[in-house]
């Protein structure tokens, strides 16, 4: 049995959101899911861990003189939080190399200090970075609910069933939701559900569940070039409608009295040490 290094629990919800590939919408959906959680009054933390990218910092419009790198390096973590329509986030730092190369202790590292931010917040949003390396799927392994965002066309599907696939053989995740997005139709739902589906139930020990799906909209494209999220560039946009049915059928801005694991324990390398 492999030894862990545990992460604090804490009340309430943590989600990541992943795709496989870049390109598919995921850090558009994992902010604007943020944003519908604190609209209905759950103080939310979002993570940033494009590491060396930071898409968050420009589609929030905010330039951070502090981020996760000086939090890594000594600062204390509640010095480099940024707070941002009525959210609060852990930034990266585009054009990061150190970020973009860390080890799994340092990755380890950047997880205890998000759990010791455990009591401060009801929600966790953590948009991952793109790939299935073993950071990205470790920190979307992390989390009690993981979501795979996927888009209607063959690269996207197997990106995201590749995801999957790696989440449940290395990172002993048991249940992932999928989100289609920028969808046209029913159909194109139907298609990516079922073709997921298919080769989930075939080839892997992983029960997947479809939420909301997310429409095609060009308000999202709209609010990403002005650098404002879509919730508060166009609250009433299809795509913006849909993420709040999303957050609802996560139940993500509901508080609950029971205690879980914001985030999962990470596995420690062999010689590692706690």
């Amino acid at each position: 049995m492999s030894r862990t290094l545990a992460i604090a629990p804490v009340p309430r919800h943590a989600i990541s959101v992943t795709g496989g590939k870049g390109g598919v919408g995921k850090s558009t959906i994992a902010l604007n899911l943020a944003l519908a959680c604190a609209k209905q009054r759950a103080r939310t933390l979002m993570v940033d861990t494009g590491l060396g990218t930071a898409d968050l910092n420009l589609m929030l419009g905010i330039a951070p003189q502090r981020t996760m790198l000086d939090a890594l390096g000594g600062m204390p973590i509640a010095d480099v939080l940024v707070d941002a329509h009525g959210i609060t986030l852990l930034p990266a730092l585009n054009g990061s190399y150190a970020l973009s190369t860390i080890g799994p202790a340092t990755q380890r590292r950047l997880l205890e200090l998000v759990g010791s931010l455990a009591s401060r917040f009801d929600t966790l949003v953590v948009d991952v970075a793109a790939g299935i390396g073993q950071v990205q799927t470790a920190i979307a392994g992390a989390t009690a609910q993981t979501l795979v965002v996927v888009n209607p066309d063959a690269l996207s599907i197997a990106s995201a069933y590749a995801c999957l696939k790696v989440l449940a053989t290395e990172q002993g995740v048991r249940h992932a939701y999928i989100v289609p997005n920028r969808i046209t139709s029913q159909r194109q739902v139907d298609e990516v559900t079922d073709s997921l589906g298919s080769l989930v139930g075939r080839f892997l020990d992983l029960e997947i569940t479809a939420l909301p799906a997310i429409p095609f909209d060009p308000a999202v494209a709209e609010a990403a070039e002005l650098g404002i999220p879509l919730l508060v560039h166009a609250p009433e946009a299809p795509a913006a409608r849909a993420i709040r049915a999303l957050m609802r059928a996560l139940g993500a801005a509901a508080p609950t009295a029971r205690t879980t694991p914001w985030m999962r324990s990470i596995p420690l390398s062999r010689g590692e040490t706690r």
